[in-house]
Protein backbone atom coordinates (compact mmCIF):
# COMPACT_ATOMS: atom_id res chain seq x y z
CA UNK A 1 0.00 0.00 0.00
CA UNK A 2 1.40 3.39 -1.10
CA UNK A 3 2.27 5.85 1.89
CA UNK A 4 -0.70 8.01 2.75
CA UNK A 5 0.26 11.66 1.16
CA UNK A 6 1.37 9.52 -2.09
CA UNK A 7 -2.34 8.50 -2.26
CA UNK A 8 -3.64 11.68 -3.82
CA UNK A 9 -0.73 12.14 -6.24
CA UNK A 10 -1.65 8.42 -7.56
CA UNK A 11 -5.49 9.06 -7.33
CA UNK A 12 -4.44 11.87 -9.76
CA UNK A 13 -2.72 9.73 -12.34
CA UNK A 14 -5.14 6.99 -12.27
CA UNK A 15 -7.86 9.72 -13.24
CA UNK A 16 -5.97 11.54 -15.98
CA UNK A 17 -4.98 8.19 -17.46
CA UNK A 18 -8.39 6.97 -17.37
CA UNK A 19 -9.36 10.70 -18.85
CA UNK A 20 -6.82 10.13 -21.79
CA UNK A 21 -7.75 6.31 -22.50
CA UNK A 22 -11.28 7.13 -22.42
CA UNK A 23 -11.16 9.69 -25.18
CA UNK A 24 -12.42 12.52 -23.11
CA UNK A 25 -10.68 15.48 -23.54
CA UNK A 26 -11.69 19.40 -22.03
CA UNK A 27 -11.73 20.88 -25.57
CA UNK A 28 -15.07 22.45 -27.92
CA UNK A 29 -16.93 20.16 -29.66
CA UNK A 30 -15.29 21.35 -32.69
CA UNK A 31 -11.95 21.98 -33.81
CA UNK A 32 -13.47 25.85 -34.48
CA UNK A 33 -12.88 29.19 -32.77
CA UNK A 34 -15.40 30.34 -30.96
CA UNK A 35 -16.03 33.01 -33.44
CA UNK A 36 -15.84 30.49 -36.24
CA UNK A 37 -18.24 28.07 -34.55
CA UNK A 38 -20.52 31.61 -33.86
CA UNK A 39 -20.63 32.72 -37.46
CA UNK A 40 -21.45 28.53 -38.50
CA UNK A 41 -24.52 28.64 -36.22
CA UNK A 42 -25.66 32.07 -37.59
CA UNK A 43 -25.40 31.00 -41.25
CA UNK A 44 -27.80 28.11 -40.22
CA UNK A 45 -29.85 30.13 -39.21
CA UNK A 46 -29.95 32.64 -41.77
CA UNK A 47 -29.80 30.22 -43.95
CA UNK A 48 -32.81 28.23 -42.78
CA UNK A 49 -35.24 31.73 -42.85
CA UNK A 50 -34.40 32.15 -46.22
CA UNK A 51 -35.45 28.69 -47.06
CA UNK A 52 -38.49 29.32 -45.00
CA UNK A 53 -39.23 32.66 -47.16
CA UNK A 54 -40.59 35.81 -46.30
CA UNK A 55 -39.53 38.38 -44.04
CA UNK A 56 -38.15 37.70 -40.48
CA UNK A 57 -37.47 39.67 -37.55
CA UNK A 58 -33.72 39.08 -36.01
CA UNK A 59 -34.69 39.05 -31.93
CA UNK A 60 -31.51 36.90 -31.06
CA UNK A 61 -30.66 37.16 -27.38
CA UNK A 62 -27.47 38.46 -27.04
CA UNK A 63 -26.50 37.18 -23.92
CA UNK A 64 -25.13 32.90 -23.85
CA UNK A 65 -26.69 30.39 -22.35
CA UNK A 66 -24.62 27.79 -19.93
CA UNK A 67 -24.57 24.82 -20.62
CA UNK A 68 -22.60 21.59 -19.90
CA UNK A 69 -19.58 19.68 -22.19
CA UNK A 70 -18.07 16.39 -21.14
CA UNK A 71 -16.66 15.87 -18.04
CA UNK A 72 -19.18 18.01 -16.59
CA UNK A 73 -17.23 21.57 -17.57
CA UNK A 74 -19.79 24.70 -18.26
CA UNK A 75 -19.73 25.45 -21.30
CA UNK A 76 -21.95 28.40 -23.39
CA UNK A 77 -24.00 28.44 -26.05
CA UNK A 78 -25.23 31.75 -28.65
CA UNK A 79 -28.88 31.51 -29.03
CA UNK A 80 -30.94 32.38 -31.87
CA UNK A 81 -34.66 33.83 -32.30
CA UNK A 82 -35.91 34.70 -35.66
CA UNK A 83 -39.74 35.38 -36.32
CA UNK A 84 -41.64 35.33 -39.70
CA UNK A 85 -44.99 35.61 -41.37
CA UNK A 86 -47.89 33.17 -41.99
CA UNK A 87 -46.46 30.43 -44.60
CA UNK A 88 -46.69 31.44 -48.28
CA UNK A 89 -48.02 27.43 -48.89
CA UNK A 90 -49.47 26.11 -46.19
CA UNK A 91 -48.27 24.34 -42.86
CA UNK A 92 -47.27 20.90 -44.46
CA UNK A 93 -45.63 22.72 -47.65
CA UNK A 94 -43.95 24.71 -45.66
CA UNK A 95 -42.77 22.13 -43.11
CA UNK A 96 -41.98 19.92 -45.75
CA UNK A 97 -39.38 22.46 -47.33
CA UNK A 98 -37.60 23.38 -43.60
CA UNK A 99 -37.46 19.46 -43.42
CA UNK A 100 -35.93 19.09 -46.68
CA UNK A 101 -33.09 21.91 -45.91
CA UNK A 102 -31.88 20.79 -42.58
CA UNK A 103 -31.37 17.38 -44.35
CA UNK A 104 -29.53 18.85 -47.25
CA UNK A 105 -27.32 20.62 -44.46
CA UNK A 106 -26.56 17.53 -43.04
CA UNK A 107 -29.01 17.74 -40.25
CA UNK A 108 -30.94 14.82 -38.16
CA UNK A 109 -34.39 16.00 -38.63
CA UNK A 110 -37.85 15.08 -36.72
CA UNK A 111 -41.12 16.38 -37.45
CA UNK A 112 -43.85 16.71 -34.60
CA UNK A 113 -46.92 18.06 -34.27
CA UNK A 114 -48.41 20.03 -31.48
CA UNK A 115 -52.16 21.41 -32.04
CA UNK A 116 -52.12 23.53 -34.77
CA UNK A 117 -48.06 24.39 -35.12
CA UNK A 118 -45.79 21.67 -36.87
CA UNK A 119 -42.54 21.73 -35.46
CA UNK A 120 -39.26 20.36 -37.26
CA UNK A 121 -36.32 19.98 -35.32
CA UNK A 122 -32.35 19.80 -36.69
CA UNK A 123 -29.45 19.26 -35.18
CA UNK A 124 -25.28 18.80 -36.52
CA UNK A 125 -23.02 16.51 -35.69
CA UNK A 126 -21.47 19.60 -33.52
CA UNK A 127 -24.77 19.60 -31.36
CA UNK A 128 -26.08 23.16 -33.02
CA UNK A 129 -29.77 23.11 -32.74
CA UNK A 130 -32.41 24.46 -35.37
CA UNK A 131 -36.11 24.35 -34.06
CA UNK A 132 -38.62 25.86 -37.17
CA UNK A 133 -42.42 25.88 -35.94
CA UNK A 134 -45.17 26.74 -38.41
CA UNK A 135 -48.53 27.85 -37.40
CA UNK A 136 -51.12 28.94 -40.04
CA UNK A 137 -50.61 32.56 -38.74
CA UNK A 138 -46.51 32.18 -38.10
CA UNK A 139 -43.45 30.96 -38.49
CA UNK A 140 -40.51 30.72 -36.49
CA UNK A 141 -36.77 29.55 -36.08
CA UNK A 142 -35.00 29.39 -32.39
CA UNK A 143 -31.43 27.79 -31.94
CA UNK A 144 -28.54 27.42 -29.88
CA UNK A 145 -25.58 26.91 -31.04
CA UNK A 146 -22.43 24.09 -29.82
CA UNK A 147 -21.69 23.88 -25.99
CA UNK A 148 -18.46 25.57 -26.18
CA UNK A 149 -15.93 26.05 -23.02
CA UNK A 150 -17.07 29.31 -21.08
Amino acid sequence: MPPARALPRTVAVLVAATLVLSGCALSPTTDVTDQQARDRFITLVNAAQEAAGGDWQVQDDPSPRECTIPLWVTGSRIPALRTGPAPRDGLDDAAGRMQRHFTAAGMRTTVTEVGDVVEVRGETAAGELLLFRVSATAMTITGESECRPA
